[in-house]
């Protein structure tokens, strides 16, 4: 079979889409297993990698994919990405159980009870959203991306191929995620840490489908790995910030209004208001925001040693030499490398 990279773009294009349309057809299923703990996550990633792949090879795809169509994927994108970020937060606050004194403990429990809530509460919208929707966008999706019409010209010297166009995207790209590192200033700046973070995301998911066909790929992806597990936590600490910050208020009002229902029950039970006194969540909750602005500062150091300040020019002159290899390492129509004709021991 001829490589994918070797094959038109627009054939191209629309065979890599539905391999990520695939695999999000393997995972919905799996959706309704409560024992299988990755099948969010894996429909979710297979979600994500469709809807890059779609933005990337817009200009191959775009004829076929109206706007309506790509919402209506957004959409259901966006659908589950309340109960995965919940899940993360519950994952961490859980392992910094050990790092607590008994004293901060109830504001853990309390903090743990709201977001388990909250993951009840996203896990029933997927539930009434997601079974409905998928099974009518992948129908709708397969057949606009099954087939697609192309002018054939008969005296053009070669013909274009999809490592010719993925090449073009990926300087793009490439400068994209250079120029989003370069604007971010501090481990508070979580809008632009995000932003390269999801530039960062794009690339690696344009390089990734081609490891096995372009060794040169695989070790670009290996590198884009490392940066975005990096950036992936940072954005989690910015997020979880937030939502201590949230959550310490919440306590606060929650406890006064308790200590206020109980003061004027008529005849006030002293010893109800004593145990309602001590019930004290807020050191807890404190207690984790410190750890968790640790941890965010930590991430951002790792940021800065590796990637900002001129560390990754050595990576982006990887990946350019990447760009100027999918452009010349092709031979239109032969499947062959450049050069394996002329040199008989290939």
């Amino acid at each position: 079979m001829e490589p994918l990279l070797e094959r038109p773009p627009e054939e191209g294009a629309r065979r890599l889409a539905l391999r990520h349309l695939d695999q999000a057809a393997t995972a919905f299923p799996r959706l309704r297993d409560p024992s299988d703990a990755e099948a969010l996550h894996d429909f979710r990633v297979a979600l994500r990698r469709l809807r890059s792949c779609l933005k990337a090879y817009g200009d191959q795809l775009d004829d076929d994919l109206p706007k309506k169509l790509r919402r209506r994927l957004k959409k259901l994108a966006d659908a589950t990405g309340p109960g995965r970020d919940t899940e993360v937060q519950i994952e961490w606050l859980r392992g910094r159980s050990r790092h607590l004194g008994s004293h901060h403990r109830p504001g853990l429990a309390w903090l743990l009870a709201r977001l388990e809530e909250r993951m009840r509460q996203a896990v029933e919208e997927m539930a009434d959203h997601i079974p409905q929707e998928f099974p009518r966008l992948e129908e709708e999706l397969r057949r606009r991306l099954s087939t697609y019409t192309a002018e054939v010209h008969l005296n053009a010297a070669a013909r274009p191929t999809l490592a010719e166009a993925t090449a073009s995207i990926l300087r793009d790209q490439a400068e994209e995620l250079r120029a989003g590192l370069d604007l971010v200033e501090g481990p508070a700046d979580e809008e632009r840490a995000h932003e390269a973070r999801i530039s960062a995301k794009r690339l690696r998911y344009l390089l990734e489908p081609f490891a096995e066909e372009l060794p040169e790929a695989a070790s670009a992806v290996k590198h884009m790995k490392g940066l975005q597990e990096t950036l992936g936590e940072l954005h989690d600490a910015h997020v979880l910030e937030r939502e201590l910050a949230d959550s310490l208020e919440a306590a606060a009002v929650e406890r006064a209004r308790r200590l206020l229902e109980i003061s004027l029950s008529g005849v006030p039970d002293e010893a109800l208001l004593r145990a309602e006194r001590r019930r004290v969540r807020e050191p807890g909750v404190l207690a984790l925001a410190k750890l968790n602005r640790a941890r965010r500062d930590r991430l951002f150091d790792d940021l800065e040693i590796d990637w900002l300040g001129g560390q990754s020019e050595a990576f982006f002159q990887e990946v350019e030499a990447l760009s100027f290899r999918l452009e010349g390492s092709l031979s239109p129509g032969t499947g062959e490398r450049a050069g394996e004709r002329e040199d008989g021991n290939n």
